[in-house]
This record gives structure tokens, C-alpha cells and sequence, in this order.
């Protein structure tokens, strides 16, 4: 299943990386480590091609939330899946090229 391997990889590859939300649908949450900015992580992953946002845009006002990534692990292909999660891991654990 999509969402047991989006986990999967990136526990392996990613493992500052927080994952929720995953039950809730075709989405889920990449609660980012330390202080990462949303911002930075989301122009690092759309430099590699790879559409993702960050949770600030939905957030209610006056509603505390860590810097987090919205992830739709239903739109990516079969054939392409596996080859873009690995490079979502990439990005979430800074291994790419700035």
C-alpha cells in the first residue's frame, strides 16, 4: 500500500521526519525536524520536481501547529511512486544539492 511505503522510506531515510494524519485519506503530514523551515523544504522539494505545501497555508489563525509538509500520496503514478518518495526522502533529509 502507498501509505506503508511512504512510511517505511522514510523512517529508513528520513528519520527526523514525524509522520501523521496518515489514516485520514490520500494525505498526510511530514512534521519536519528541528527548526526546518516549511518554506525552505518546500522550494527544496519544487527545485526537484516534486509538488508538495506546507501547513502554514492551512492553518487557522490563533491554531499552534511544528513546521509540517502536506503530502498527497495518491496522485504520483504506479510507475513513478517508488522513485518519488525516494526523492521526497532526499529532500526531507537535505541529501540533494541546494
Amino acid at each position: 500500500m502507498r501509505p506503508d511505503r511512504l512510511i517505511a522510506t522514510l523512517r529508513h531515510e528520513a528519520p527526523g521526519v514525524r509522520i501523521a494524519g496518515i489514516a485520514a485519506g490520500l494525505h498526510a503530514l511530514a512534521i519536519l525536524a528541528g527548526d526546518e523551515s516549511e518554506a525552505a523544504v518546500v522550494a527544496r522539494a519544487v527545485r526537484h520536481g516534486l509538488a508538495v505545501e506546507g501547513l502554514e497555508v492551512y492553518r487557522a489563525p490563533g491554531h499552534d501547529h511544528p513546521p509540517a509538509l502536506v503530502l498527497g500520496y495518491g496522485r504520483p503514478p504506479a510507475h513513478a511512486y517508488t522513485a518519488t518518495i525516494a526523492r521526497l526522502a532526499a529532500v526531507l533529509a537535505d541529501r540533494v544539492d541546494a
